[in-house]
């Protein structure tokens, strides 16, 4: 009997005990009838690996009132809040799920696929407790989908804005903060009879401890939740976190307290309880704050280069998204992202929703109806009229969720494995220091176990790589290279290759020259040729459509085929302009430095524009500084290199005559060799290759160049830059590591003073954020000197 009392049985799928309500299936033990219904679930799905990721990872479902009816989700008002895109029967929704808490809940809720299939793709936001999911609503309803969360136990809830403070620090917060100081401050207060040595009013004296007493519940019920709740979580997963050490601290500091108080032996620690708490708080609100500060996507319209071309009356003139406005006219054209919400004015859309939706079929829009931002035209050019500014768009949320879509493993996370080995040291040096002080000074036992696990706070390690990526980010962004997310930085910073594509990425948009051989064209082939190079976004195309000046047509059935050029009909009139090959036109030997564009109308053979290109300002100094510090290589499909090419990029690997997959697959033979490799291109024919490289960077003169396959998009004129933003991020690798070794030589110091006996409970608490400030400020003001400081020409790579 006593050992069935020993041995506590808890639940295969949450962890909890096993009590009243045990049941058993598959040998298995479960706590109630909703984690056993969750098992069958997913077992029913072929998903039951998610038990091998962690112990107990699940969530177990519970029952209230206040959860919100799965009808409630199906009303007007709440479906608008939630519902991001919903066309053609596929609907995009995101949720707020706040259950969500370790790897394993991550795992499941995106291969909810798995378990219906009307599920298309679901992606998790773990910072934010955001799901996002794409589904197909004919054959799962809005509310059935909530069910089928719920009864996996991650049933999402519908929150107000007002959580958060306009600083994005919670509310609840900045209460504990109140209270925190007001029971400080209160504590401090009645101890003064404790601090005086008045030994005369006894009764006074006692009767103010019992109500410090009372004091540390709402300081340990209260204030110390979401440490206790943090360390809870961690056991139940089996993972170390720093929460842990804390909520150690705070139990080993109340209950000592509490026993010296009940038994007359003193009046315990609740003022240093308290403090600690106040300070611990202060510490919790500066990381709130700085990593709010961190999210830079407010400042999207500031920094991400995207153009797109504004029409105004006749004229037309290419604008940054962020200068549009509700009213403007944009013309979007073959292969070109639609930057803003807006409603189609002129032509016949195609609209590819595939960014949104994970589903490639284009689906086609008539004057007046209504495209979401993000979804990308297939055909000839479309004027658009915006109904939303770029600031209010989600296009930077989608672009970023693409980073979960790629089979591109992540960096390792030295910073992470850090903390994890630093926490269980320090709960290794608390157990020594216990026994040593047991031996030594039974009364020192308490004070100097709290004050070693509260002052050995890997905080600043967590903060250090966050802020020295984010900052970089900033200041990248400022310079004209906007990244997807920290972890580009990470890996620019390994990144020992550099490859270029050459149209459109090295040879500047303008043409320097344009001759046309052949036949003079007519008034009307001058219209028909003009109107499909319109609806192409390739830069010989837009050579050709700015060279000619005939009026428009609105072409149809237009077509861009990568690597060989855009055909379409215009009033009937079949129109190709590419390579000799995709227009049938004989092979012509041309000069070095020249591009030809060949034009056949209705299969009959008309000429073709000579242009000759010139590289982008910059280029060659550029070509230069990269060399020194990493291999280069040049590909194009052009079937030879220009001699001012082959002069900048001597002593460079330089290819020519590579279609798209030879670009790939180039890419993958250096990656098989041992090289990181950062791709430079355009994002027309050579997306397989930046989706490849370890960086994928598209260099920008339009709204194309925002694509799934780019990890960061340069601005055009800011490509001479390149190996300055190589330095930046080489840099802030190595700050990271410099604020891991100050962080560690300050809790080493710490630790040594606490273990030594020399450092209080209370001084710990406002050590702690005082480190992470410290680090904090060395990292920002380091960054910032990294990036304005010129650069050595002989960098090691890191």
């Amino acid at each position: 009997m006593k050992a069935e009392q020993l041995t506590q049985v808890t639940c295969y799928h949450c962890g909890d005990p096993c009590a009243d309500e045990h049941r058993k299936r598959d040998g298995r033990d479960f706590c109630c009838q909703g984690c056993e219904v969750v098992y069958d679930l997913l077992n029913e799905a072929g998903l039951c690996d998610y038990y091998e990721l962690e112990k107990r990872p699940g969530v177990k479902q519970r029952s209230s009132v206040d959860d919100q009816r799965s009808e409630i989700f199906g009303l007007t008002d709440v479906r608008e809040r939630l519902v991001e895109f919903s066309e053609g029967g596929i609907t995009r929704v995101r949720f707020n799920v706040p259950q969500m808490h370790c790897s394993s809940c991550i795992w499941l809720l995106e291969n909810l696929h798995r378990i219906d299939k009307a599920i298309i793709r679901s992606r998790v936001s773990f910072a934010d407790k955001e799901l996002t999911i794409t589904f197909r609503e004919e054959q799962l309803p809005l509310p059935e989908l909530v069910e089928l969360l719920r009864r996996i136990g991650y049933g999402p809830q519908l929150t107000n804005a007002s959580g958060r403070s306009r600083s994005g620090v919670p509310h609840m917060l900045y209460i504990r903060l109140g209270v925190a100081g007001f029971v400080f401050g209160n504590t401090m207060l009645l101890s003064f009879p404790e601090y005086l040595g008045a030994d005369n009013e006894a009764g006074l004296k006692t009767g103010f401890q019992w109500l410090i007493v009372l004091l540390s519940f709402p300081v340990v019920f209260f204030l110390s939740a979401d440490f206790f709740r943090s360390a809870w979580a961690g056991i139940r997963s089996r993972t170390v976190n720093i929460d842990i050490p804390i909520a150690l601290g705070i139990v080993a500091l109340w209950t000592r307290s509490l026993w010296d108080v009940a038994t007359g032996a003193g009046p315990g620690y609740f003022d240093s309880l308290a403090g600690l708490l106040f300070f611990l708080l202060i510490g919790r609100w500066y990381q709130a704050y700085t990593y709010r500060a961190l999210r830079f996507d407010r400042a999207l319209e500031d920094f991400l280069p995207l153009v797109v071309i504004r029409k105004r009356g006749d004229a037309e003139e290419p604008v940054k998204v962020s200068e549009l406005a509700v009213g403007d006219r944009i013309i979007v054209r073959d292969q070109e992202l639609v930057p803003v919400d807006a409603i189609l004015r002129e032509g016949t859309a195609h609209i590819d929703n595939s960014f949104i939706t994970g589903e490639p079929l284009a689906v086609r829009r008539n004057a007046g109806d209504a495209i979401k931002a993000g979804g990308r035209q297939r055909g000839a050019a479309i004027e658009l009229e915006v109904v939303r500014p770029f600031g209010e768009s989600r296009l930077k949320k989608l672009w970023a969720e693409q980073a979960a879509v790629g089979e591109r493993p992540a960096m390792p996370r030295m910073i992470d494995n850090v903390a994890r080995r630093f926490t269980i040291a320090v709960l290794l040096i608390s157990l020594g220091a216990a026994l040593y002080w047991w031996g030594r000074d039974a009364a020192q036992v308490w004070p100097v176990v709290t004050a070693v696990l509260i002052v050995a706070c890997p905080c600043a390690l967590a903060l250090s790589m966050p802020f020295a990526y984010g900052h970089t980010i900033r200041l990248m962004g400022a310079r004209g290279l906007f990244l997807r997310d920290a972890e580009v930085v990470e890996r620019m910073a390994h990144a020992d290759t550099v490859v270029f594509d050459k149209t459109g990425t090295l040879t500047a948009r303008e043409a320097h020259e344009v001759v046309w051989h052949g036949a003079p064209l007519t008034g009307e082939q001058g219209t028909l040729v003009r109107s499909i190079a319109r609806s192409s976004v390739h830069p010989l195309s837009a050579v050709v459509h700015h060279h000619l000046k005939n009026p428009l047509r609105q072409p149809s059935e237009v077509e861009d085929v990568a690597g060989q050029g855009v055909m379409g009909l215009v009033d009937g009139h079949a129109v190709r302009i590419g390579s000799a090959p995709f227009c049938a036109a004989p092979d012509v030997e041309r000069a070095s430095g020249e591009a030809l564009v060949h034009v056949s109308i209705d299969g009959v053979v008309q000429g073709r524009f000579v242009i000759r290109k010139r590289a982008r300002s910059g280029i060659a100094e550029a070509m230069g500084e990269l060399r020194t510090a990493t291999r280069t290589a040049l590909l194009t499909g052009d079937a030879q290199v220009d001699d001012g090419l082959r002069t900048i990029f001597h002593g460079a690997d330089m290819r020519a005559g590579c279609s798209p997959a030879d670009k790939t697959r180039y890419i993958k033979q250096q990656q098989e060799e041992g090289h990181r490799v950062v791709m430079v291109g355009d994002g027309l024919n050579d997306a397989g290759a930046l989706a490849q490289s370890d960086v994928g960077i598209t260099v920008t003169e339009t709204s194309a160049a925002l694509t799934p396959a780019s990890d960061a998009i340069l601005d055009a004129d800011a490509i001479a830059d390149l190996p300055h933003f190589l330095r930046m991020a080489r840099r802030a690798r190595r700050i990271v590591i410099a604020s891991l070794g100050i962080s560690l030589c300050y809790n080493i110091t710490g630790v040594s003073v606490a273990v030594a006996g020399y450092m209080t409970p209370l001084y710990a608490a406002i050590l702690m954020p005082l480190s992470s400030v410290s680090v904090v400020g060395f990292v920002s003001l380091a960054v910032w000197l990294g990036a304005r400081r010129p650069g050595l020409h002989h960098e090691v790579v890191g």
